[in-house]
């Protein structure tokens, strides 16, 4: 995929674009997105993510949209995460909409292993796991900061946020339900009001719990050496299993 990012997207932490309209967000509704999310946050029903009329996002009277959201902890791009950044509370912050997007956007960045380089004013891929790196040469915007969910522009969002999630094993699918319910009184998000947004966010902050809880501080080589010890293992267990049915 062709990078998404202009200059005003790269090193700022604010956009100055207003979110689209009502008329603009009604087209193209990322239906798969918003269901998929289900499984991982909990709560509302399973059906399908109904039409719904989406309300004009206004920073003046819109209490959920912050544009300048405070207490949400992030580090200077070019760093490694941090422990403080990769906590259930501002993990959970994330959710709550007490980030911004782009805030959230730079933390999965770092943690899939890009860095900003303040020199070149360009993300550096060189630490980026393999596998993403081939299919996302450049940082993907993973939330849509344009909030623009007509298919020519949202596409690209969608597809790269669907990667994400598809790289999450089935072990830490519910990864919201077991750290963060609970938390500030937080029990998983509803069908009702629920937005694109809303639904991103979501899906980086169980991929966030993931990369806490089975990759952060460990080199490609040692996380290459637990796969082969998983697969061996898991062979090891098939064998058993087949040997025990043959003397039953």
């Amino acid at each position: 995929l062709d990078s998404l990012f202009s200059r005003w997207l790269l090193p700022a932490r604010h956009s100055s674009s207003l979110p689209p309209s009502s008329q603009e967000l009604q087209s193209s509704l990322p239906i798969s997105s918003a269901t998929a999310v289900q499984s991982a946050v909990g709560g509302g029903s399973q059906e399908a993510f109904p039409d719904i009329e989406m309300p004009d996002l206004n920073m003046e009277d819109d209490d959920d949209f912050d544009l300048f959201a405070s207490g949400f902890e992030i580090k200077d791009p070019s760093q490694d995460p941090s422990d403080e950044e990769l906590t259930n509370d501002n993990i959970l912050r994330i959710i709550l909409l007490e980030s911004t997007d782009q805030e959230t956007n730079e933390l999965v960045w770092r943690c899939l292993g890009y860095r900003y380089d303040h020199d070149t004013d360009t993300w550096d891929s060189s630490k980026v796991f393999p596998k993403w790196r081939e299919k996302f040469p450049s940082p993907p915007d993973l939330i849509g900061v344009r909030r623009i969910y007509t298919k020519d522009v949202d596409q690209p969002v969608l597809k790269a946020n669907q990667a994400l999630v598809k790289s999450i094993p089935m072990d830490f699918k519910n990864g919201i339900r077991k750290h963060l319910f609970g938390l500030r009184e937080f029990f998983g998000l509803k069908m009702e009001g629920l937005t694109p947004n809303k639904t991103r966010r979501a899906q980086c902050a169980n991929w966030l719990l993931y990369y806490r809880d089975a990759l952060h501080g460990k080199s490609l080589d040692q996380l290459r050496a637990e796969k082969e010890q998983r697969k061996q293992e898991a062979a090891e267990a098939e064998q058993q299993q087949q040997q025990q049915q043959q003397q039953q």
